[in-house]
């Protein structure tokens, strides 16, 4: 297992971004927790696709005993858990291939508009379903998430490492707790340094990973250079 230096040293040796400075490339792992906030589909919904292989194989990789989904397979696990569930096993695979070509044939396009996406159909003999509202989700969930790990950072010398809004010391977890609890505008008037959209971040990154389970203050949740780095290559 490597250390956070260890981390943060291959990360600069190899020009890899870190994991709060993200820009979600179509190859790159999404843990199954941060899919299932990007999409708003239970993680054991997204287990279920994988152990069913409806989901293809080439679309999800194992980081230890973990799994993650490549982004351009949020989409589809979009779709396969909406829409797609309506569909026989085949079917639903082969759209899910057809998502996956227009996903990384146009992903900067996507990325930067997800209602690119909602004229997509999938036709096949007497079936015709349109792909582009799970689509045009996933991918507006992804954006979100990536600006959560722009916000947020964890620094071991910031209280321990554990994940904080960047440029200050406060715990995402203090201010999903507060929006939880009170709302919005109080979380605001508690935390005067945040602006709406740390707050929001906060919530996101801290339900993607949640407490329970994680690491103890002091660890990191820096991922291997492994997790954040997939290559397209290796998809087909």
């Amino acid at each position: 297992m490597l250390n956070s230096s260890d981390r943060r040293i291959l990360f600069e040796e190899l020009d890899i971004p870190s994991p709060t400075n993200l820009e979600i490339a179509p190859g790159k792992a999404i843990l199954i927790n941060e899919a299932a906030v990007a999409t708003g589909v239970p993680a054991r919904k997204i287990n279920r696709l994988i152990d069913d292989a409806v989901l293809p194989r080439s679309a999800w990789v194992k980081l230890g005993s973990r799994r993650a989904v490549r982004a351009y397979a949020v989409p589809m696990v979009s779709f396969g858990a909406t829409d797609g569930s309506k569909l026989s096993k085949g079917t639903r695979l082969k759209a899910m291939r057809v998502i996956e070509r227009f996903a990384t044939e146009n992903w900067p396009r996507l990325r930067d508009d997800p209602g690119h996406a909602r004229p997509l159909r999938f036709e096949s003999g007497c079936v015709m379903i349109s792909l582009g509202e799970p689509v045009s989700v996933a991918m507006a969930g992804l954006n979100r998430l990536n600006d959560a790990f722009r916000r947020i950072v964890e620094d071991p010398e910031v209280r321990g490492g554990i994940p904080v809004v960047r440029g200050t010391r406060i715990s995402v977890h203090e201010v999903a707790d507060a929006l939880a609890a009170d709302g919005m505008e109080t979380a605001l008037e508690d935390f005067p340094a945040l602006s709406r959209e740390d707050v929001e971040a906060s919530a996101l990154f801290a339900k993607a990973h949640p407490r329970t389970g994680r690491p103890r203050v002091g660890s990191t949740f820096r991922r291997p250079v492994s997790e954040e780095t997939v290559n397209l290559t290796d998809a087909h």
